[in-house]
């Protein structure tokens, strides 16, 4: 392992890859996040914390139904990586679209791997339809909320070319859609921890990639 200094920032090369000792942080806390809510989640019981807290989040009136909605669909779903992939090609900003395009890609990947490994159903199958259930959703595994990991992939990619004032943007839109998933009642917290981790993972592995890599891959 080297440490380099580049910009006044320590980071440490290990197997080609360039490391600040806040890519380590951010690698290690996803990488718990995930295996963890993984984890409890293979146990296909919403229970504990996790049923208080869904509860918690799910009895809110009816009245922030169109808003959760709404926020779902525009900060998580296709609609805003359309947004994010097209705006910067309009500005000719090729290759911001190009890393919006593949971070989001890389979470659906990684997302889609641990759905068909934790295959738990939706909260409205493990507490029998005793909640408010909001929106329909087609798929029938719950774990991960791939609306989470979206939104988490874009928002962090966005983080990176904000001025620092509007990077609480990225933060706020990350927990409007966390909570909405709760709120219309599709997924559990753990769901959309998953999700949120696998959005990071996926965000933190295109950042740290080999330059001489990332420079091939038109990611640098």
């Amino acid at each position: 392992m080297v440490v380099m200094i580049e910009n006044k920032v320590e980071k440490y090369k290990f197997l080609g890859f360039e490391l600040s000792k806040w890519d380590i942080i951010g690698l290690i806390i996803a990488l718990i996040l995930l295996v963890f809510s993984a984890s409890v989640s293979m146990s296909h019981n919403l229970v504990g914390w996790q049923k208080t807290l869904f509860y918690d989040i799910n009895n809110w009136p009816n009245l922030f139904k169109t808003p959760a909605l709404i926020i779902t669909e525009a900060l998580g779903a296709g609609y805003p990586i359309a947004v994010c992939v097209l705006v910067p090609i309009i500005f000719k900003n090729y290759k911001l679209a190009w890393k919006f395009f593949v971070t989001v890609g890389g979470a659906g990947l990684i997302m889609e791997i641990a759905k068909h490994i934790v295959k738990e159903p939706r909260p409205v199958v493990m507490l029998s339809g005793h909640l408010h259930e909001r929106a329909i959703e087609t798929g029938l595994t719950s774990y991960p909320s791939g609306h989470a990991a979206v939104a988490t992939a874009m928002a962090l990619t966005l983080w990176m070319v904000l001025p620092k004032k509007w990077r609480f943007l990225s933060v706020l839109w990350i927990l409007l859609v966390l909570i909405s998933r709760l709120y219309l009642g599709v997924h559990t917290p753990l769901d959309v921890i998953g999700g949120f981790a696998i959005g990071f993972l996926a965000f933190l592995i295109i950042k740290v990639l080999p330059r001489s890599f990332a420079k091939k891959v038109y990611l640098d």
